[in-house]
């Protein structure tokens, strides 16, 4: 890895490098945790470069990269509109969808970078910021908690036939 990182609006055309990053770092992360068929179920649908295309092509949706000098891509963020199973959902509310990074680049700040980043957008598109994370991890919901989410529901996040028990969390955009 070199020594600068940049964080950048990825593209479209990059979609296929968002899948395999996407799936890379769902792997090491959660992996573990499930039989290789739900795993890959779940790899084809969520990681297939044609839902970044289709996510990516919308105009009210945006994803960031965090780039080393040499083009190697280390994470990624993507917000848009909330699809969570919020119960009253206010209006003008978005979501922080993935944040991502591969284990090598991670303590090096690039998870609070892509996160600002993220937030940033969200706060000038949204009124109301949403985020679902596994209820098992405890770094990010007290990274989240740092910037001013707090739990409110709770839903099942499906890997292929397995249940993910996942928080809702919230905060007002600044734009509120």
């Amino acid at each position: 890895m070199s020594s600068g990182v940049a964080i950048r609006r990825a593209d479209v055309l990059e979609a296929a490098a968002l899948s395999e990053l996407g799936a890379a770092t769902f792997i090491e992360t959660f992996g573990a945790l499930y039989c290789p068929e739900d795993l890959q179920s779940f790899l084809k649908s969520a990681h297939a470069p044609s839902y970044y295309e289709e996510f990516m092509a919308k105009p009210e949706t945006a994803a960031w990269l965090a780039e080393d000098d040499d083009g190697v891509i280390l994470g990624y963020a993507m917000a848009g509109p909330c699809d969570l199973p919020v119960e009253a959902m206010p209006d003008g509310s978005g979501e922080l969808k993935r944040l991502y990074l591969l284990k090598e680049a991670q303590g090096l700040g690039l998870g609070k970078a892509l996160l600002e980043t993220a937030l940033a957008w969200l706060d000038a598109h949204f009124t109301h910021v949403y985020l679902g994370v596994f209820s098992e991890n405890e770094k990010a919901q007290d990274l989240y908690r740092r910037y001013g989410f707090e739990k409110v529901g709770e839903y099942d996040f499906m890997v292929g036939n397995h249940a993910d028990h996942e928080w809702i969390m919230k905060k007002n955009a600044s734009k509120a």
